[in-house]
């Protein structure tokens, strides 16, 4: 143990990747430290040092591509060109020459600084970070930590036009983003940009609860091609046990009852961002969304596209429950119509009622029914993390690196079709035993469709079969390993049994299901109480300040 001779407060000294930082000892201060989200800045590492790449590629490509335009050639021998070129890049040496011209980063609601320091040490070709709070104890905390990791040399007094370096802003964050709306493109400024400052390439969001309040400075604020990095903590709301503060936040209901809350939390996360950037003419590609621990994390590209603005309705819709059984659908808002193919109109089906039980259904959203992930981007970070490509991040800054290898894996195997059941669900509506995850798999494979997991539920089936053919699965199994009671007439069980299978069922194994890795996707955790601190004081403790006081007022600045 030290003192901190400024708010003669004992502090603790922690290393984690790069960064060796101190905090208050008192797990209750201002601004504290929260082994749970190491994972979290791991995952951010990785994600931002493969978002860089793509950015480096992206214009080191537009470059050669101005080039070729001016030389005589066709258009397949410039794409031919293009390719040779893009496939010879060797990315260490680009991102090493394009430091001054590399990424730029916002931490909105940074606290300590802990995250901004292992993001300008760990993560290549990274020009400018901003440390931003509205804490006058945070930004005490975040100076003394860019001394501690010997950084002052490289300090800006001011984060104005993005200079080589790291800027400790006390602040507003949705202030800052608000007055980054300048294009870095901008060549000739109009009296309203030369008011403003750029974009960023990367904006963080960590706050402690919900991120909504931030969103339309964010969606605005990030450079077109950008990437959006948005954690939520508030999963009271998102996970349905208070749908009217989700409402509120997030424009969308979630489903209390539903056992699929954990994926639609992200998908009613990501509808908010869409909505908000689609004001503004712009689109967003979720390129990793998962849930972890207490929390869910998303890391979304953002990028000007008017037209892709017409298709929103396409990857936006509801979701309709069952009150007697599993059985659900979607609904997207839109549909192409008409004679013509690029006409949009309202969808026109009605889901009625349930059509094995006959049960009205809940309404839930509504919510994004898009991708969640861009499968090229986890087959990298995965090939990264296995030491089987590449050079950053380097792989023993990241502690968390075989949680993160089993995470990524999951999220790989995931299909794009939203939501999903789960065995222990659709069991229970019919009283019998579960059969094993791999059996329900193989029957779903073998009537031809598709079947994943899901990275936060063990017991999850997210397929593309239809909620019919799922039911003649479970008949097939009650067949087999009938239950133990008979339902009660006109019961759920009763009246999904008395129907007849449409489909021949077999739950033997397919060859495509034999010889998966040996990966713990669902991991313990490594000790007791793994989950989210208390909120911190938003003032600077001393010792001559009555406790009550210092407990008194609230302040989003976990760790």
């Amino acid at each position: 143990m030290t003192d901190d001779s400024d708010t003669k407060t004992e502090v603790t000294s922690i290393t984690e990747g790069s960064a060796i930082m101190s905090f208050p000892a008192d797990q209750e201060s201002t601004v504290f430290y929260n082994p749970v989200q190491v994972q979290n800045r791991d995952l951010s590492i990785l994600m931002i040092s493969l978002y860089a790449e793509r950015r480096a590629i992206r214009r080191a490509v537009k470059k050669k591509r101005k080039e070729l335009n001016k030389e005589e050639l066709s258009k397949e021998e410039k794409e031919k060109l293009l390719t040779e070129f893009e496939n010879s890049i060797d990315i260490d040496e680009l991102l090493k020459t394009r430091a001054e011209d590399g990424v730029t980063i916002f931490e909105a609601l940074a606290a300590s600084g802990l995250r901004s320091v292992r993001y300008w040490n760990e993560i290549a070709g990274v020009k400018h970070v901003t440390i931003n709070d509205l804490e006058e104890a945070a930004v005490q905390r975040a100076r003394g930590n860019i001394e501690n990791n010997k950084l002052e040399d490289i300090l800006l007094e001011s984060n104005a036009e993005r200079e080589h370096g790291i800027c400790i802003n006390h602040g507003d964050a949705t202030h800052e983003m608000y007055m980054a709306r300048r294009p870095n493109t901008a060549s000739i400024l109009t009296p309203t940009q030369k008011k403003q400052q750029p974009m960023w390439d990367v904006i963080d969001l960590d706050p402690y609860g919900s991120a909504a309040p931030f969103l339309d400075g964010a969606v605005q604020g990030v450079e077109s091609g950008g990437l959006l990095c948005v954690t939520c903590t508030d999963m009271a709301a998102l996970g349905g046990s208070h749908p009217e503060t989700a409402y509120g936040r997030y424009a969308g209901l979630p489903i209390q009852s539903a056992k699929y809350l954990q994926e639609m939390a992200l998908r009613l996360l990501l509808h908010t961002i869409s909505v908000s950037a689609a004001r503004y003419g712009r689109t967003i590609r979720p390129v990793l969304s998962v849930g972890m621990a207490f929390y869910v994390r998303v890391f979304v590209e953002v990028c000007d596209d008017k037209k892709g603005v017409t298709d929103l309705s396409l990857n936006i819709g509801h979701v309709y429950q069952s009150t007697k059984c599993s059985t659900f659908v979607t609904l997207p808002h839109g549909q192409m119509g008409g004679k013509k193919k690029s006409v949009y109109q309202s969808i026109r089906l009605d889901p009625g009622s349930c059509p094995q039980t006959g049960a009205p259904f809940k309404v839930g959203g509504p919510i994004w029914l898009g991708k969640l992930h861009d499968q090229n981007v986890i087959k990298t970070a995965l090939e990264r993390l296995s030491h089987k490509s590449g050079s950053s991040p380097k792989m023993e800054m990241i502690a968390t690196r075989k949680r993160l290898i089993g995470l990524l894996t999951s999220v790989s195997e995931e299909i794009d079709t939203p939501l999903y059941h789960t065995i222990p669900d659709l069991c229970r509506s019919l009283g019998v035993n579960s059969p094993p995850l791999k059996t329900m798999k193989a029957a779903i494979i073998n009537a031809g469709f598709q079947v994943s997991g899901y990275h936060k539920e063990p017991q999850a089936l997210k397929t593309d079969a239809p909620n019919g053919v799922i039911w003649d699965i479970m008949r097939a199994w009650a067949k087999e390993n009938p239950p133990k009671k008979q339902p009660v007439d006109g019961s759920p069980a009763q009246m999904i049994l008395a129907e007849e299978s449409t489909i021949s069922v077999d739950f033997s194994v397919p060859q495509s299901m034999k010889g998966t890795d040996k990966v713990a996707r669902f991991p313990r955790n490594p000790e007791k109480h793994w989950g989210p601190k208390r909120r911190a004081n938003n003032v600077v403790k001393s010792e001559d300040e009555p406790a009550a006081k210092r407990a008194a007022v609230a302040k989003d600045n976990e760790v």
